[in-house]
């Protein structure tokens, strides 16, 4: 845990996530890019794009609920 991660984090929670909740959303939008360029870069002969938005909606709410591998029987 270093000083920036621990700001960036506070930043995520402040819509009301815990910290696990947060961390997961956050790996989500940045899966969701790369699934994106995977798709890109198949069309295009593997050549990624070179930069990727998200939806600032994406950023305020999960689309569906974190992930938790126990439900999953993971």
């Amino acid at each position: 845990m270093t000083d920036q991660f621990a700001a960036d984090l506070e930043v995520l929670q402040r819509g009301g996530m815990d910290a696990s909740a947060a961390v997961r959303h956050a790996v989500r939008l940045i899966a969701d890019g790369q699934r994106f360029a995977d798709g890109q870069a198949a069309g295009n002969g593997g050549r990624r794009p070179g930069s990727v938005s998200i939806h600032t909606r994406a950023l305020y709410a999960p689309r569906r609920p974190p992930y938790d591998g126990a439900e999953r029987g993971v």
